[in-house]
């Protein structure tokens, strides 16, 4: 007893500093438990989110039901507010910084007065904004747990307590990577002036509500998901090269849907709402991994997903279907390999289409973006095209050159319908030489 006594103690004493302001005024936006349910509150009216991680598409959003958008690039905010303010939608301000397991950086105290400088200018641009909802500081941050505290949690400490000091009337998160146990019991010993916490999930989200109810006793409070997407890139299924294998559009919007109706924990009374990854297009393992809407920003099925999730809605959908892709009638799961400068074929399947939809195909191979499989921390770009592969490449069936050069690559159809929408699907290849 006196063991658990003393331990306890310490864990009081060496807590991080507690929210402190002075302002005593009614605030814009606050989260509140009122009838044993938080919410956002903003002119004292609950408010559930709805929306997306991005910066564009934001009338699209608020066509589809969607309310809110979480904004990472804090180089596009000035558009982002100017659009958001334009359509009544709601922004979270994303602010990225380094996590604790980089100490040099912290141990040096001109980049954490730098980072300082720099993020008050953001925080002071900004928060009059009307249409600013809140700020996540930082994320799925390493959160490193040790006896004596890390310089990191000073300098969090610090930036949290400039963005509370100049901004009281917005709420402040960070965001972990799905019901992490270890780093939410630092963030409630290190950083317990944090308002929220936002949760970043994919096939985890399956059994978020267990997650939650397992950790209860070490935290109670309120959390959005702040990403959620089916099927993470390093959750697929691999090929022999460790290819991820991307489901079609068509796949991935039925598991949006199933994710969203059935295991998004709605009815969990510390739900906050949740933004949907990836709310735009994004290169990440592939440039249709993530992105609800096409590069040139036609919008897939996803989309349409989404709108009946946040409606409430079960409508007819327009966007064309797939149901496969083969490569010399073998599947992604068949590991293709063929040899340089080899000739192939290609077929697209879709499902029956309305007589009076016309599709067209657009076909590309693009080298893999290998160097950067299993990392999630980038703007990516698109590798670059191969050309000159593909003769006709507007049907449903090709015929493909491989690549002259050795190594990973990834054949891509987009099916565009004459109702404005499109569907997606790839297959890895790897090519060797003779």
């Amino acid at each position: 007893m006196t063991c658990l006594i003393t331990l306890g103690l310490f864990f009081y004493f060496t807590k991080g500093p507690q929210k402190i302001n002075s302002f005593s005024g009614i605030r814009k936006v606050t989260i509140q438990q009122k009838n044993g349910r938080y919410s956002f509150y903003k002119a004292e009216q609950p408010f559930i989110v709805k929306g997306g991680a991005g910066f564009t598409h934001i009338k699209e959003l608020v066509a589809c039901g969607g309310n809110t958008i979480i904004c990472w690039d804090t180089s596009k905010l000035e558009n982002t507010f100017k659009e958001a303010s334009q359509n009544n939608v709601s922004v979270i301000i994303g602010i990225d910084i380094p996590g604790g397991e980089q100490s040099d950086f912290y141990n040096e105290d001109s980049n954490v007065k730098k980072i300082n400088i720099n993020y008050e200018k953001i925080v002071l641009r900004y928060k009059d904004q009307p249409a600013l909802l809140a700020w996540c500081l930082g994320n799925e941050l390493h959160m490193p747990f040790s006896i004596t505290a890390p310089k990191f949690y000073d300098a969090y400490n610090g930036l949290l307590a400039i963005i509370q000091q100049e901004d009281p009337h917005h709420p402040v998160s960070t965001s972990v990577i799905n019901v992490a146990k270890k780093y939410i019991f630092n963030i409630q010993w290190r950083i317990p002036a944090l308002d929220f916490i936002c949760i970043n999930t994919y096939n985890r989200i399956k059994t978020i509500e267990k997650d939650l109810t397992l950790i209860k006793w070490v935290w109670n409070g309120p959390y959005l998901v702040g990403e959620w997407s089916p099927n993470g890139g390093w959750e697929a299924s691999l090929t022999t090269w460790q290819a991820p294998i991307e489901n079609t559009s068509t796949k991935k919007a039925e598991l949006y849907y199933e994710f969203y109706t059935r295991y998004m924990p709605r009815k969990d009374p510390r739900f906050l709402g949740s933004m949907v990854f990836y709310w735009g297009s994004r290169q990440e393992y592939t440039y249709t991994w993530y992105s609800i809407f096409n590069e040139d920003n036609t919008p897939t099925e996803a989309m349409e997903v989404l709108k009946d999730c946040w409606r409430d809605t079960v409508s007819k959908h327009l966007s064309p279907q797939l149901q496969y892709m083969l490569v010399d009638k073998l599947g992604a799961n068949d590991n293709i390999i063929i040899t340089a400068n080899s000739e192939h074929q290609a077929t697209v399947f879709l499902y029956k289409s309305s007589a009076a939809d016309t599709v067209v195909c657009q076909w590309q191979i693009l080298k893999d973006d290998w160097q950067h499989w299993g990392q999630t921390w980038d703007n990516f770009k698109k590798p670059a095209i191969q050309k000159g592969l593909i003769t006709d490449n507007t049907n449903n069936k090709i015929v493909f050159k491989a690549p002259a050069t050795e190594g990973p690559y990834r054949l891509f159809v987009t099916v565009k319908n004459s109702g404005g929408f499109c569907a997606t699907a790839n297959t890895p290849i790897y090519v060797v030489q003779q």
